[in-house]
């Protein structure tokens, strides 16, 4: 058995039989919610989908999945810390807003959003209960064993484990919403890539891993808003809508389409 040393020191590694999950959880239903019809060509879409044939190729993510199921049966606190900056050190290589998880298979780039999707398969794969948590202007995620939460910051290299309760506590509270609800900006994109107030909190809700994909598709559609390409803009949003039928995709989408 291999000696317990701090996880940010330790090589990865990951099996191939994580690959055929992460494409179920991708079209899965969601919510009791079967796959729409249209959504079937999301699939198809290569800069923000991922085939089951790119997983069973993928020999970084294949190793890390090996390393991390040799030490799954450890300490909860421990293999949780460990999943956290072995997957970071090993796949998480430059923050770069507005990517998605191709790209990040693909090459290390990472936001919030594509790092949080990265995340939420590997705590699947081991069964852990979590939740993904999105804000006005960004997504983490909420770990749960034992009754005990654990926060999982993927933008943060050193310091994004967060097991101590009063800190995870602290952690919450800077987004959580505070008297009265203001109107959502639309121009507001998570991730921080533009967005109309970084202070604002209005929201803070648990999304499906369905409905964190969408986002890619969101922050996409603002990209392109940005660019004047309203013609790509409008396929992005019509794309995230068809995963994730939120206020704010809706109040943008209705914006360009008039």
């Amino acid at each position: 058995m291999d000696n317990i040393k701090k996880p940010y020191h330790h090589k990865v590694s990951i099996l191939s039989g994580v690959i055929a999950a992460f494409c179920l959880l991708l079209i899965a239903p969601v919510l009791g919610q079967p796959l729409k019809l249209e959504d079937e060509f999301l699939l198809k879409d290569k800069e923000f989908a991922v085939s089951q044939k790119d997983f069973e190729t993928h020999k970084k993510w294949n190793r890390l999945i090996n390393k991390l199921e040799r030490r799954s049966a450890y300490d909860q606190d421990y293999f949780l810390e460990y999943l956290f900056y072995t997957s970071h050190q090993k796949m998480l290589k430059n923050y770069n807003k507005g990517t998605t998880i191709n790209e990040l298979l693909s090459g290390g780039d990472y936001d919030c959003v594509s790092g949080s999707i990265m995340y939420s398969v590997l705590l699947n794969y081991f069964n852990i209960s979590h939740r993904i948590i999105e804000t006005d202007y960004h997504v983490f995620i909420i770990a749960e064993l034992k009754e005990k939460e654990y926060i999982f910051e993927s933008t943060d290299a050193q310091a994004g484990f967060i097991s101590d309760p009063q800190k995870v506590a602290q952690f919450k509270a800077e987004f959580l919403p505070m008297g009265q609800v203001n109107t959502l900006m639309s121009n507001e994109k998570v991730g921080e890539l533009q967005y109309g107030n970084p202070n604002s909190k209005t929201i803070y809700k648990q999304i499906s891993l369905r409905q964190l994909v969408a986002l890619q598709y969101f922050n996409q559609g603002l990209i392109a808003i940005n660019n004047q390409d309203l013609k790509l803009a409008s396929q992005r949003l019509q794309q995230a809508l068809n995963l994730y039928d939120s206020e704010r995709i809706n109040t943008v989408f209705n914006i360009i389409a008039h």
